[in-house]
Formats: structure tokens, sequence, C-alpha cells
């Protein structure tokens, strides 16, 4: 489809150099209604710096058909998004000629193919080709193996890929890598330790895949992680005390798994988490007073396990708490009076809570149980007298 709308950018005069670029526009296809003799600086979607093209973004322009290898020409490109089109086929191999490049984002196209030759883009900082269904062997270790080679890889995005097969250990080698999504593919096995290499990362997402194993406890080395997301997996065992570790930490989602064990005590420890959703799993063991440290907290969910504790009124220090589902345990004692204001399926299949909220028994009252407890160790301590003076008098007699 061609273009025929956009914005300019002037640049000196026409040269072979001008020529040749213009030539590798045109038998792309994308600007099949320019001519050569205009200056293809002024063609939409394209940008260029001393008349040389650096930048082509045509996300979203409608785009079809294959990406033609005439693209390979332009050496100097350091920008190419192509993502939300209709592209098909695979990416050229001569986009491996693309040495300057820093950003290629092809995502949410019909793409199958990814060349061995995008390994020789040696300055790529982020690339992006989620939205399509990649075949690379039918899984994923070919092709994050051969992504491992781009050293100064700092985002890359993966998701909806049709990956599959295990998360290869060679990830751990994209040390500068500051974004990781490769959520919502068919990723099995476990997550390896290695990942712990990648120090900067700020965001890892591994959700909606059938990863399994445990979490490794090295995850704690993730310094600089903000958002943590493994939901939605098969992962098995506790949660690794190293999470507390990840003080910068706002959002852990770890909900619909198979964990087991506690929550640990140490989790207090993540003063800036804002999101902790722990739903859907198998942990038991107390609700740890120590959440009542997260005071930046706003949504917290432990529904569907198996915890059989009292609710700590630790909780009640939340102050920015808008959305709490403690419901689907095994808790017990009272609800505490802070947190009645949220509604009763927030509590709900806990039958042996109480408190002063609809579908819930009153909690027994100390004030009505004071005579029982003032009576009953009286009545106790006149009996043990009197069955004192008998055995004395019997004793004498």
């Amino acid at each position: 489809m061609a273009i025929t709308s956009g914005f300019t950018r002037a640049t000196k005069s026409d040269s072979e150099w001008l020529v040749a670029e213009a030539k590798a526009l045109i038998e792309t296809g994308w600007w099949s209604n320019y001519t050569r003799a205009e200056n293809h600086c002024t063609w939409p979607g394209i940008q260029c710096n001393a008349g040389t093209v650096i930048e082509i973004d045509l996300g979203g322009h409608g785009l079809n058909g294959d990406i033609t290898p005439q693209i390979g020409a332009l050496s100097k490109l350091q920008l190419l998004n192509l993502s939300w089109n209709s592209l098909t086929g695979e990416l050229p191999s001569s986009l491996g000629n693309l040495t300057q490049l820093a950003v290629l984002d092809a995502s949410y196209n019909h793409i199958h193919s990814i060349p061995l030759a995008i390994q020789r883009m040696e300055n790529l900082v982020s690339l992006s080709l989620s939205g399509n269904s990649i075949d690379y062997n039918a899984s994923a270790i070919g092709l994050l193996t051969n992504l491992t080679h781009l050293k100064k890889l700092v985002t890359l995005n993966l998701r909806y890929c049709f990956l599959s097969g295990p998360i290869p250990p060679h990830i751990g080698k994209l040390e500068r890598m500051v974004h990781l999504d490769l959520s919502n593919n068919r990723l099995v096995g476990q997550i390896p330790s290695s990942i712990s290499n990648l120090t900067n990362l700020a965001s890892l997402f591994l959700q909606y895949n059938q990863l399994h194993a445990s979490i490794p406890h090295e995850i704690g080395r993730l310094k600089n992680l903000v958002t943590l997301d493994l939901s939605f997996n098969m992962l098995v065992g506790p949660i690794p005390s190293s999470v507390s570790n990840l003080t910068n930490l706002a959002s852990l989602f770890l909900q619909s798994n198979q964990l087991n064990g506690s929550i640990p005590k140490d989790i207090g420890r993540l003063k800036n988490l804002v999101e902790l959703h722990l739903s859907f799993n198998r942990l038991s063991g107390h609700i740890p007073s120590t959440l009542g440290q997260l005071t930046n907290l706003e949504s917290l969910y432990l529904h569907h396990n198996q915890i059989n504790s009292v609710i700590p009124h630790e909780i009640e220090r939340l102050k920015d708490l808008k959305y709490l589902d403690l419901s689907y345990n095994n808790l017990r004692g009272p609800i505490p009076y802070g947190l009645l204001d949220f509604p009763r399926e927030t509590f709900a299949g806990n039958k042996d809570l109480c408190g002063s909220t609809q579908g819930f028994l009153h909690c027994p009252s100390t004030k009505h149980n004071l005579p029982v407890v003032i009576l009953v160790p009286t009545f106790l301590f006149f009996v043990s007298t009197f069955a004192l003076v008998i055995f004395i008098l019997f004793r004498r007699y």
C-alpha cells in the first residue's frame, strides 16, 4: 500500500547517495506514489540527517506484503518502526546490513521468520517483535540464543509470538537488559538461574506461559526490578525469601501458580510495593504482620489459598489500600475493625471469621465473658480450699 500523506524534513541537495537511497525506498513499494526526482527526506515517515535517512516510522500505516530486501541498503538507518501493519513473510536477511540500527519494531504484523543475520545488528538497543507467529523450529531456544549476540540490547519484547520450549540459559548474557517481555507464549521448563545476571532489569514479564519448577532463589539479585510478573504459570515450591531483596519493586504478580508454603515474613521490606497478587496458589501458614509495613500498598490479593491464621491488625495501617481480597482461605477470628468498610465478598469463604459485617457471626464479646472469667477461678479457689480443710481434719482425727 502506498503512502500519500505525512510530514517533511528538509535536507541538502541531491547526490549519488540520495539517488541510491531514493531508489531503495521506492523499491520497498511503500512510497510508490513518489518519484526519485523528489527529495525523499520529505516523504511521509522519513527523517534525515545531513541528507541521509536515519529514521523510518511507518507504524500503523496499513502496509502489507513482504518486507523487501532493499531495506538493507539504508545502512545509516537508526530507527525502523513497522509495527501494527499487515506485513507478512520473513524479515529479510539484508537487515543485518543495518549495523547502526538502534530500534527495530516490527510488532503486530504477520511475520513468521527472523533471520540469523539479525545478530549482526550490533548497535541494536530495542527489539520488538510481539504479536507475530514466529516459527523458529518450534522452539524459543534458537531465537533467544541468537539474540544474545546483541550485547547492547536494553529492551526485548517477544510477547504473543507462539514461542515454545525452554528459556535458554544464554539469556543471562544480555547484561544491559532493562525490559524483558516473553509473556503469552508457550514457554516450558524452569526459569534459568542465569537470569539473575540481568542486574539492570527494571521489568520482567513471563506471565501466561507453562513454566514449572520453583522460582530461582537467585532472582533476589535483580535489585533494580520495579515490576515482576510470573503469574499464570505452573510454578511450584515456596516464594523464595530472596524476593524481599527487591526493594525497588512496585508490582509483584505471582497469582495462578501452584506455590506453597508461607508468605515470607521479610516481605515487609518491600516498602515501594503498590500491587501484591498472590491469589490462586496453595499458600498456607500465617498472613505476616509485616504486611502492615507496606504503606504504599494499594491492592492486596491473597484469595483462594489455604492460609490459616487470624487477619493481623497491622493491615489496618495500610491507608492507601483500595483493593483487598482475602476470600476462600481458612482464616479465623475477628475481622479487624479498620477493614469492615471493604465489601463482605472480601472475606467470603472463611467460615471461622467473625465481625460486625453482613454475612458473618458477631464475635464473642470480652465484656459478656467477664463474669465467667471472674467466677470460675473464684469457684475453683473455694473448692480447692474446702478440699484442703477436709483433708487436714481427716488427718487430725
